[in-house]
């Protein structure tokens, strides 16, 4: 299953992905949210596009090199500026990791974990981690009606903020 999260974990996109690698995932993943992004109507695009590096490859840069993406290219932990095992960005990485390696991108990637874990840990604590169906159309419908209702969940939840 792979999500993307905005704020609070809401989710912008919810898909079955079917390959145990992430490397994939990240080019369908950002198109389908624009598509559920426009759908919506949404005011302006999307700020700021996160991954961890299980989503690095230098093909998904190349076509999304249009948009402000931090991906993750050694350890998710350096990039965000935090003390681990230094990494070489692989052949063709090297632009996102010099992105990431300034002030602004390590502050901008410490967000990630903050949006999309937290996502996925909400969906697997309400639901569990087995689904009810098989076949992909199955599965699909599935996942996109469990998004739906964590969605509803989080509107129905959400107060708002006071300001003192």
């Amino acid at each position: 299953m792979q999500i993307v999260c905005a704020r609070r974990q809401l989710l912008l996109a919810i898909e079955a992905h079917d390959n145990p690698s992430d490397r994939t995932a990240l080019v369908p993943m950002v198109k389908k949210t624009q598509h559920n992004h426009q759908a919506a109507r949404l005011p302006g695009d999307i700020q700021l596009w996160l991954a961890d590096s299980g989503y690095a490859s230098a093909a998904s840069f190349e076509a999304l090199a249009d948009l402000p993406l931090l991906v993750s290219v050694t350890s998710d932990a350096d990039q965000a500026g935090f003390p681990a095992k230094r990494q070489q960005a692989p052949a063709g990485q090297q632009g996102m990791a010099a992105r990431l390696a300034t002030p602004t991108g390590r502050a901008q990637y410490r967000q990630r974990s903050a949006l999309v874990e937290p996502g996925f840990a909400q969906v697997f604590q309400r639901f569990g981690r087995h689904l009810n169906y098989r076949g992909r159309q199955a599965v699909d419908a599935e996942i996109k009606l469990l998004g739906t209702v964590h969605n509803l969940n989080k509107l129905i939840n959400h107060a708002p903020r006071k300001h003192s």
